[in-house]
């Protein structure tokens, strides 16, 4: 039996979820408008419009946003896109992995 890598797991769970944790940091902290966030996140604005008015629930995104450790490395990929940086997925992966339980993963 071939079982899937980490990373594969990664991109079907939380490549969305994160990329909307990042967006919806991206307005908090730095009065982004929906379009801009999701233009630097590359996600659609109407799902991000969807999500704040609750029309959409996204999963894994309150792990994400009230684990403490994973939404500091959150803070740093938005601080980074502010920055002007290309951010891959695969750095995210790698930063937030360690703080990530196997089981959740699943």
């Amino acid at each position: 039996m071939i079982t899937k890598s980490f990373c594969e797991v990664f991109i079907k769970n939380y490549s969305t979820t994160v990329r909307i944790a990042i967006a919806l940091d991206l307005m908090k902290r730095y009065s982004l408008s929906q379009f801009q966030a999701a233009k630097l996140t590359k996600l659609p604005q109407p799902l991000i419009n969807y999500v704040l008015q609750g029309r959409r629930k996204i999963r894994g995104l309150e792990k994400i946003l009230n684990n403490p450790e994973i939404y500091k490395v959150i803070k740093e990929f938005s601080d980074g896109l502010m920055l002007g940086k290309t951010i891959d997925m695969c750095e995210i992966c790698m930063k937030i992995r360690p703080h990530i339980k196997t089981n959740i993963m699943k």
